[in-house]
């Protein structure tokens, strides 16, 4: 299992079940400079909590279908504690009169055809996916940037989702031997946009490229990894729109490289891995950057697997 998602690089054969789940733990810490109408330094923290639970099944040995389901809570908290009409402590759990509120993130369903699977044993994976990405209603329903001449009311600046249907591809690529590193792998996805959200905001597209590595270690203890695991992911999401209005906050890139161990527990087997932003361009500053916005972040990442033994007879040919 490489750093990246828990279900990454697994092909399954006919009447194959297959459980995985991501929980991810980000902190960010953010601060610019005083605004025209508020002659202070603004700063604080983004934190989320993101669970990722998802099912694959085989549909034969050259298809699989899998599902994926974000939960999510995330918060801000505002550092300076003083009245502001663009800052304070939000939560993704309560509404705002630009906001939606819950738990629900974007649904995922995909399909992977399996060029070559080696399976369990060594040798190559190549898969090509597609699917579509089902938003929820935990969006932002106006634009959290206000015109000098509004009043500026209470509101959210992050959500859950951003309400647009995509359209997914995917092409993974894994390779598994019998010395270190012992699993290595891409893969690289794109999400397109099909159109505008229920209240009228168009995301751009979002690119996605995680590289992972697997090395094997010699440990004899149940509290020691089995393998060191080693990753780089880069990030880019295009400009998105409210209306003709740019989002001066839609557009980013970050690269991150991460580390983690891997651990086997049963049938099944736990990831743990630490990333950090190398690059971290874009989030939530405008273009020209004028506020001297500046950000820090580190994220947690736990991943579980488990193949069930139960093969579904109808499906095994």
């Amino acid at each position: 299992m490489p750093v990246g998602n828990a279900s990454d690089g697994i092909g399954l054969f006919a009447g194959q079940i297959m459980f995985a789940a991501n929980l991810n733990s980000q902190y960010i810490d953010w601060s610019h400079g005083p605004t025209q109408d508020e002659d202070f330094n603004h700063w604080g923290h983004l934190s989320s909590t993101i669970l990722v639970p998802s099912i694959t099944l085989g549909l034969s040995d050259y298809w699989n279908v899998n599902y994926s389901q974000i939960f999510a809570i995330r918060k801000m908290g505002w550092g300076p504690h003083l009245d502001s009409n663009h800052h304070r402590d939000e939560s993704s759990l309560d509404d705002f009169i630009n906001a939606k509120g819950g738990v629900l993130g974007d649904g995922k369903l995909k399909f992977q055809y399996l060029l070559n699977n080696a399976g369990m044993q060594t040798g190559n994976r190549t898969f090509f996916g597609f699917g579509v990405i089902i938003p929820s209603d935990n969006v932002l329903t106006s634009s959290p940037f206000f015109d000098e001449e509004e009043d500026v009311e209470p509101h959210r600046h992050f959500a859950l989702s951003d309400g647009n249907y995509k359209g997914l591809i995917e092409l993974q690529y894994f390779n598994k031997t019998n010395y270190n590193p012992v699993f290595w792998g891409i893969k690289t996805e794109l999400a397109v946009p099909f159109a505008d959200s229920d209240y009228g905001y168009k995301a751009g597209k979002n690119y996605n490229i995680n590289i992972s590595t697997l090395f094997k270690l010699n440990s004899n203890s149940a509290f020691l990894p089995i393998g060191l695991s080693l990753g780089f992911t880069y990030l880019h999401t295009e400009k998105g729109y409210w209306g003709n209005q740019l989002d001066p906050a839609s557009e980013s890139t970050i690269a991150m490289p991460s580390i983690g161990g891997i651990w086997k527990l049963g049938k099944g087997g736990v990831s743990i891995s630490l990333q950090k932003p190398l690059l971290l361009e874009g989030i939530g500053m405008a273009e020209d950057n004028t506020l001297n916005n500046d950000f820090d972040a580190f994220e947690l990442m736990i991943g579980y697997r488990y193949t069930l033994d139960y093969v579904i007879p109808w499906l095994y040919f």
